[in-house]
């Protein structure tokens, strides 16, 4: 089975707006599309270098070709377009195939779907021992939110696509004590000289973080999904929707 043209760019559209979520270094209101750069589509979304980003998708999409067909794409970024990129990963890219597993005498597709999800989630190193349909999105995604996107992302491409999240205000005030002591430390050294007190804004600021960043976000919602049962209708939806 193959991924769609149109598949690889919803992964993309997809990857970037939960980046836009959670990196705050991320380029905002982008709308790239088949003709955008490669250099656009990488300078946006903060990637790693052309040979790096290679390896990753190269790997990631299990492509059977040599990995300098994929380089030499990515590192052309100024002549190379998302069409080029999509095109050749669609090519050569295997998408995988979920048949549906028979319950109670009737094919299920919803659970083989949730048993390939969880599966695959456990083999990248997730936690899935207590992982069952009705339990929440939002605490696993708190603890795998990453490696719970690339999973749904290749599998139903465009199920996750819309993110909303606000850190709850201790994480947002020790962000911000970092923030300021470090500009604040860059710029008493430049013009005096350095004293190992101008780190303690900044280690005061990351405990504050990190005292915040173990309580629940203000707010969180990942695609309107409230547990897995909804994520796997989504899915299912996404999936059969592609194959008509």
């Amino acid at each position: 089975m193959k991924y769609s043209k149109d598949d690889i760019l919803q992964m993309l559209i997809s990857q970037y707006h939960f980046q836009i979520e959670f990196d705050p270094v991320v380029v905002k209101g982008m709308d790239f599309n088949y003709e955008s750069p490669i250099f656009d589509w990488i300078d946006a979304c903060d990637l790693v270098n052309p040979k790096k980003l290679a390896k990753i998708y190269h790997k990631e999409f299990k492509i059977n070709r040599p990995i300098t067909e994929l380089e030499n794409i990515l590192i052309d970024e100024n002549n190379r377009t998302v069409s080029d990129l999509c095109e050749y990963i669609s090519e050569h890219a295997e998408k995988q195939n979920i048949e549906p597993i028979r319950l109670l005498g009737q094919n299920c597709q919803t659970a083989s779907i949730f048993r390939t999800l969880k599966q695959n989630l456990a083999e990248k190193g997730a936690d899935t021992s207590d992982l069952k349909p009705s339990s929440e999105i939002n605490p696993f995604f708190l603890k795998y939110g990453g490696m719970l996107f690339d999973e749904v992302n290749r599998i139903a491409p465009g199920t996750m696509s819309e993110f909303e999240f606000k850190a709850n205000k201790l994480s947002r005030i020790g962000r911000n004590i970092m923030f300021v002591g470090f500009i604040a430390g860059i710029g008493i050294w430049s013009i005096w000289s350095f004293h190992w007190s101008l780190f303690l804004p900044i280690v005061l600021g990351i405990g504050i973080f990190q005292i915040g960043d173990k309580r629940k976000p203000e707010k969180m919602n990942i695609s309107g999904f409230k547990n897995f049962r909804e994520l796997i209708y989504g899915m299912e939806n996404k999936m059969n929707k592609a194959s008509t």
